[in-house]
């Protein structure tokens, strides 16, 4: 069954509350000049959770360097929760804690700009974390002066405490808006990452999660609203586990991250400097990681599924395991991470957002699990187009895709087609009838670059 993809009336709702909204709030641009592209990052959370320690953070520095994921782009590397101690000091500045990170924070960024990298961490816009330490309510602009003093280059802000900030739509905006606002009085460019809350409503795949509050914006958020508030902005129902689809504190997986792109925001929204955030991924991580996870992980065809999509829907990529061992333990996974061919599509410098071009479910309802299978692009520069045909269907399946789906006239274009995996060229005659055809594995993609032959 072909489901459609416009969804008119659910937009349409939104767009008339979004109006109001529109008219209530004032805007404040960020203003900061970072993400032009999205951010190429490693965090700490997905496998060491709260038991980051410098030691680690120093030692993953120099694993980018020689496992090459930094002469790709991978350029942050983001500390998350629990490097802090949980109180603040006499004067109200937040503790880094000493027995993890002895030298302090200033250090680690000192080593880590030497290395040609960044410093990322971590706070909440609320009074408490999800993590170990505080959250920065009636902190905002001493903790924005802390971490600029540190030499913090990405600020991953979580929202952990909806009893203490509200996730009314006006409410939490204003909360956002006045920490972008402290970053930007520091003087010091700091990309600003957050992640905002909003109930889930019962209909198509979010009626699993319908009354729950979610990692979403408010649907209220016009684009331009968001746009003005902040580099990168979560979009998810649950946080990203290691497995393709399963029960975990929640029902969760990769696949739920992708339908939440999908519901819980507009594709459209990402643009340069402000980008749809799918979450940290878990590429890589086989099942050894802090976060939830199916036994063993995902397999191989599944993390290249993971990270093909994030990539086309223009996501930050934010690695998320141990790279310290990647290279000895799984050297074909590293492989697929640094895959240049991957990185350009989400790096693209033309900075335009994906859409989905196509979806078949098995069942008249819409569902995480009732989706087979999906096509989605993204347009890009010198009037190209990358394409992901992802199969989530348990059998093998052909998947199509036609070059007028991705704006292409093959009346006056000659077209060049690239296997993106495969890393090569494929013969003339592959895009011959105006469309793309390939049998595609259980939980896997086929991914190709097309260009318009000059």
């Amino acid at each position: 069954m072909c489901v459609c993809v416009c969804m008119y009336e659910r937009k349409r709702t939104m767009k008339l509350v979004a109006l109001v909204f529109l008219l209530a709030a004032p805007s404040l641009q960020l203003d900061n000049g970072l993400g032009l592209t999205p951010p190429l990052a490693w965090s700490s959370w997905n496998f060491f959770a709260n038991g980051v320690n410098e030691s680690v953070v120093l030692e993953t520095a120099d694993a980018l360097i020689s496992t090459g994921l930094r002469a790709v782009g991978y350029e942050y590397v983001n500390i998350d929760a629990g490097y802090l101690l949980h109180s603040r000091d006499a004067s109200g500045h937040l503790q880094v804690n000493p027995e993890k990170f002895p030298h302090g924070m200033k250090f680690v960024a000192d080593q880590l700009h030497a290395k040609g990298l960044k410093l990322g961490v971590y706070t909440d816009i609320s009074n408490r974390s999800c993590g170990i330490g505080p959250g920065s309510l009636g902190h905002y602009d001493t903790d924005a002066q802390t971490f600029a003093s540190w030499g913090v280059d990405y600020l991953k802000v979580d929202y952990c405490g909806p009893q203490y900030v509200s996730p009314d739509a006006s409410i939490q905006y204003q909360h956002w808006q006045a920490l972008g606002e402290a970053l930007n009085r520091t003087g010091r460019p700091i990309y600003y990452s957050i992640c905002p809350h909003t109930y889930a409503p019962n209909a198509s795949t979010a009626a699993l999660y319908a009354g729950d509050l979610v990692y979403s914006p408010p649907f209220a958020w016009t684009a331009d609203q968001r746009h003005s508030l902040a580099n990168s902005i979560l979009v998810e129902y649950v946080n990203s586990f290691d497995m393709w689809y399963g029960k975990a504190y929640k029902t969760g997986g990769i696949i739920t991250n992708i339908d939440a792109m999908l519901y819980m925001t507009q594709l459209g929204y990402s643009t340069k400097g402000s980008w749809n955030d799918a979450d940290m991924l878990q590429v890589c991580n086989y099942g050894k990681g802090a976060t939830p996870h199916s036994p063993g992980g995902m397999t191989l065809s599944e993390y290249r599924a993971h990270y093909a999509v994030w990539s086309v829907m223009a996501s930050p990529l934010i690695l998320g395991f141990d790279v310290r061992s990647i290279a000895k333990d799984h050297p074909d996974c590293l492989a697929l991470l640094t895959n240049p061919e991957v990185v350009a599509v989400n790096q693209d410098p033309a900075g335009l957002p994906a859409f989905l071009v196509s979806q078949e479910t098995n069942s008249s309802t819409v569902t995480s699990i009732s989706i087979t299978s999906q096509v989605l692009a993204r347009p890009l520069q010198n009037k190209g187009a990358a394409v992901v045909l992802l199969n989530r269907a348990e059998f093998t399946q052909e998947l199509t895709v036609s070059m007028s789906d991705l704006g292409f006239d093959t009346s006056k274009d000659v077209l060049v087609a690239r296997d993106v995996f495969q890393r090569k060229t494929l013969p003339p005659n592959t895009l011959s009838g105006g469309y793309f055809a390939a049998l595609v594995p259980p939980h896997d993609v086929v991914m190709l670059t097309i260009a318009v032959k000059s």
